[in-house]
């Protein structure tokens, strides 16, 4: 049975009673996050976990999973990035309880009355995930050499420093 997820919740409501929420959002409904992918075809499923660590503290558990279709630079060929992501919460009020959270918890930033849009977080934490430079592993990625790219005829290629060599040989006269 399918569960409607609201757009936006209270996290502060549901942290004290300890709700949990489960879905799956279309790849295509995240802008930022649509323009540096090659297919939007594809769902990301998430469960938010509300609730009170043992200080007391209210918690947000947010698990993430995605395939995103990104372009490898190195081959500028489509590679997939399977995206499995756990990431525990603390809802805070401002930079100085930031500042005083466990290693273990990311700080949430939120005033006490605000409210907490579930795709936008969904879209943040898959976009942190996905590095500043996405590429296959070494080995499956297709360089442009091996793809038939252009080679001087001959197989050999000109030393761009032979000019250099010349004109020191020609002017080494003591």
């Amino acid at each position: 049975m399918s569960q409607r997820i609201p757009d936006r919740v209270d996290p502060w409501r549901l942290a004290e009673q300890g709700e949990t929420l489960s879905g799956s959002l279309p790849l295509a409904s995240m802008p930022r996050l649509a323009a540096l992918l090659q297919d939007t075809d594809h769902d990301v499923a998430f469960t938010l976990r509300f609730g009170r660590d043992r200080d007391r503290r209210s918690t947000v558990k947010l698990d993430v999973q995605a395939s995103l279709v990104l372009e490898c630079q190195r081959c500028l060929d489509s590679m997939t990035l399977e995206v499995d992501a756990e990431t525990p919460m603390a809802l805070v009020n401002g930079p100085v309880e930031a500042e005083q959270l466990p290693g273990e918890l990311d700080p949430l930033m939120l005033a006490p009355e605000a409210y907490l849009d579930i795709a936008e977080l969904i879209e943040d934490e898959l976009l942190l995930a996905i590095p500043a430079s996405p590429r296959h592993a070494h080995d499956d990625c297709i360089h442009p050499r091996e793809q038939g790219a252009a080679e001087p005829a001959g197989n050999e290629q000109e030393n761009p420093f032979a000019i250099l060599a010349q004109l020191k040989e020609g002017g080494n006269h003591n």
